[in-house]
């Protein structure tokens, strides 16, 4: 039981760590900020190997 408390624990400060991303972007947007980079659900991961299994048209490789 005392396992499950810590794993809800460690959920809800995830969720929490996106819900202050999300206020923060939406009041950067509100005042015509630059809005900040977006994060994912899980600290230090990012959209690097998701977007290495898509597939790259002409345009994107000669960037």
């Amino acid at each position: 039981m005392e396992f499950l408390n810590l794993l809800l624990i460690a959920v809800l400060l995830l969720l929490l760590r996106k819900l202050f991303w999300c206020f923060r972007w939406l009041w950067c947007y509100h005042h015509g900020k630059e809005t900040p980079a977006p994060i994912s659900f899980l600290p230090r991961r990012s959209g690097e190997i998701f977007e290495g299994h898509l597939p790259r048209t002409e345009d994107e490789e000669e960037q």
